[in-house]
C-alpha cells in the first residue's frame, strides 16, 4: 500500500466520521429546538404565573373540600351500613378484618429439630436391631 493511498483511506475515513457528527448534531438539534418550542408556547410573565397559581390553589381547595366531605360522611355509611346489613356481609367483613390482623400478628416460631445425637440413637438402634 502506498503513501497516496494511504491518506486517500484516511481522508475517506475522516470525511465519514466528519458526516456522521454532522448528522448526530443536526438531530439533537432539532430536539433541542422542539423542546424550546414547547417551552416558548409557555407564558412566563408574572400576571400569568399568577393565575396559574390561582388556578392550582383553587384546585386544591376543591379537592380537600372534597376529601373532608367525604371523610364526615364516611362514619354514617359505616353505621348504616352495618345497621341495614344482613348477616352474610357482616361476617364477611369480620373475617376479613381478622384476616388483616392475622398479617400483623408475628409469625409463629417454628419447632425446633430433634438434635444429631437422637438421630444417632435412632440409626444405632435401627442398626441393633438388624442385626
Amino acid at each position: 500500500m502506498r503513501f497516496q493511498d494511504r491518506v486517500g483511506a484516511f481522508e475517506a475515513e475522516a470525511k465519514g466520521r466528519i458526516r456522521r457528527a454532522l448528522s448526530t448534531g443536526n438531530a439533537k438539534l432539532m430536539e433541542l429546538d422542539e423542546a424550546l418550542a414547547k417551552v416558548a408556547k409557555d407564558d412566563w410573565t408574572v400576571p400569568a404565573l399568577k393565575r396559574q397559581l390561582v388556578q392550582l390553589r383553587t384546585r386544591a381547595e376543591t379537592i380537600r373540600a372534597s376529601a373532608l366531605k367525604r371523610m364526615q360522611d364516611m362514619p354514617g355509611d359505616a353505621v348504616s351500613k352495618i345497621a341495614t346489613g344482613t348477616r352474610a356481609p357482616l361476617q364477611n367483613l369480620a373475617r376479613n378484618l381478622a384476616e388483616i390482623a392475622r398479617r400483623f400478628d408475628p409469625p409463629r416460631p417454628k419447632p425446633v429439630s430433634p438434635t444429631e445425637p437422637q438421630r444417632d440413637a435412632k440409626a444405632e438402634q435401627k442398626a441393633a436391631n438388624a442385626s
